[in-house]
């Protein structure tokens, strides 16, 4: 059995450019660089999956956009390389998602479905139209009777209530 992600290919990379819980080391020695204390890592963390959480963010290219304007933003020194690409984007890629549903996969009108024989005697039902006319005299007759004895029961239950009310 395959293992399913809920994350989203933004989720992903936010955890591949900057870490999960812990900060990467790599992420550390990037904010160190540019002169960052270390809560402000956490904080420009904490502000892109706030904002790949509120779907501000669509595509792996804006994710990696937004990390590197906040890295300009909070940065103190100067660095001439983009973080981003030294890390790759195969590797946050989404290899098991369920790609979503397209309208293509509509169901077949309900006069095209088939239902299949049962599989114990290879017997297969008659519709109210195909059955023939003692059959179906058979078939309201057996409802009747479910009706009638559903009606005992309630006028049997009315009974003792008025008797009860007495």
């Amino acid at each position: 059995m395959g293992f399913y992600s809920a994350n989203t290919l933004e989720q992903k990379r936010v955890k591949q450019l900057t870490g999960d819980i812990n900060i990467h080391d790599m992420f550390k020695n990037e904010c160190k660089t540019r002169g960052i204390p270390i809560y402000n890592a956490y904080n420009i963390q904490k502000r892109l999956i706030h904002e790949v959480e509120q779907e501000e963010l669509v595509g792996v290219e804006n994710v990696d956009n937004r990390l590197m304007e906040l890295l300009d933003e909070r940065g103190k020194n100067k660095v001439t390389h983009r973080y981003v690409d030294f890390v790759s984007k195969e590797d946050s890629a989404s290899r098991g998602v369920i790609p979503p549903k397209g309208d293509s996969d509509k169901l077949p009108p309900k006069e095209q479905i088939k239902i299949p024989p049962r599989a114990r005697d290879g017997q297969t039902f008659q519709t109210d139209n195909e059955l023939p006319e003692m059959e179906m005299l058979k078939k309201i007759m057996l409802q009747n009777k479910k009706i009638i004895n559903q009606n005992k029961i309630i006028i049997d239950l009315l009974k003792k209530q008025g008797e009860n009310n007495d």
